[in-house]
């Protein structure tokens, strides 16, 4: 079985977005992540994945580590994979600390078949899927700009779109 896969950085020419704040309550997006890539995604619990969530209690600024990943499906060939690597610190007294988000968006179509489907698939997607698979890649684009929006609103920054 033959696969071919396509995959375009949502955050190009950048590797990742990254979002700095500095102020109250930093660990807040912890608490609205989720809810916000249920809303911009448009997906269910089932498909984010909260991989680490590492806290260091042992000292009066609390450290924190939280990786979270989400899949949103479009067709069967195409999805949208989004990390999101929050790092910081709280103190546990004021609640005032530093975030440091990381958006890691991508956009990937993966095709998997014999010698013949792919070829066929090439004739398919030249002639159709193509341009289908431009539509996602613009609509995944604005998910993630509306979704960086919402956590710049939710710490009062102004950010800037992607291109």
């Amino acid at each position: 079985m033959s696969k071919k896969i396509f995959e375009d950085n949502l955050a190009y020419p950048k590797d990742s977005e990254a979002i700095k704040f500095q102020g109250k309550e930093p660990f807040k997006i912890y608490d609205k992540i989720k809810d916000f890539l249920k809303e911009n995604l448009e997906i269910s619990g089932k498909d984010i994945f909260e991989r680490i969530l590492k806290w260091d209690a042992t000292d009066i600024n609390k450290s924190f580590y939280v990786k979270i990943e989400a899949v949103r499906k479009l067709d069967s060939w195409s999805e949208i994979n989004l990390i999101v690597v929050a790092r910081g610190s709280q103190n546990s007294q004021t609640k005032e600390g530093d975030v440091t988000i990381a958006l890691k968006p991508f956009f990937r179509t993966i095709v998997s078949g014999n010698f013949l489907q792919i070829n066929f698939w090439w004739i398919y997607y030249f002639v159709y899927y193509k341009k289908k698979r431009e539509q996602y890649f613009y609509m995944a684009k604005t998910m993630i700009n509306k979704l960086k929006k919402d956590i710049g609103n939710l710490y009062n920054i102004k950010l800037e779109e992607s291109v």
